[in-house]
């Protein structure tokens, strides 16, 4: 069996996963279409309850999310580097390279987010990053700024759940010491 090496918890490695935990692992590679299991199932595979938990909620917000996958993928991506997590950061590069956003808007996802375009996507990405790493401050005035730029309130609060749910993600990923994935390293040249 493998073991992260800081935290020293178990990897269920795909090939050894039995049980509720097979049937988990089975159920994410074909509804995520992932050709493997990533390093954050296989920790948290350690706990059947909790990879029971991770896997309902993950499998619940990509199958009834209605915002575009590229804009989930961003609001993600800038959280996890906000929080700079290097696991999600690299997760969500990957699906944003593989989603086709561009080399210039990666730069202002990590680096500078008024070089965001178009004006709506910005918007976006502001109040989502916002929500995900000061949400007390969020004001009236914010709430507004997003709505002039086209956002319904459906689509308000659920740019408010995936920042949330970033957040949930960098924080699994940090507390639990995960190693980004050897195929996404690779894919990404790292």
């Amino acid at each position: 069996m493998r073991y992260s090496s800081v935290s020293n918890l178990p990897m269920i490695e795909e090939q050894d996963a039995a049980g509720q935990v097979a049937l988990i692992y089975a159920d994410a590679k074909r509804e995520l279409q992932m050709p493997f299991i990533p390093n954050a199932m296989k920790v948290v595979a350690g706990s059947p309850a909790a990879l029971a938990i991770y896997w309902n909620m993950m499998r619940g917000f990509y199958q009834h999310s209605t915002l575009p996958q590229s804009l989930v993928s961003m609001i993600l991506y800038t959280v996890a580097q906000r929080g700079q997590c290097q696991y999600c950061s690299a997760n969500h590069e990957l699906t944003c390279r593989t989603l086709g956003i561009d080399e210039a808007t990666l730069s202002a996802l990590a680096q500078d987010l008024s070089h965001v375009s178009p004006q709506r996507v910005r918007a976006i990405i502001e109040f989502a990053e916002k929500a995900a790493h000061t949400p007390k401050s969020l004001t009236a005035e914010d709430y507004e700024q997003v709505r002039a730029a086209g956002v319904t309130d459906d689509e308000l609060i659920e740019i408010v759940q995936v920042a949330a749910i970033g957040v949930f993600s960098d924080i699994m990923a940090d507390a639990l010491k995960l190693e980004v994935d050897a195929m996404v390293a690779q894919a990404l040249g790292h």
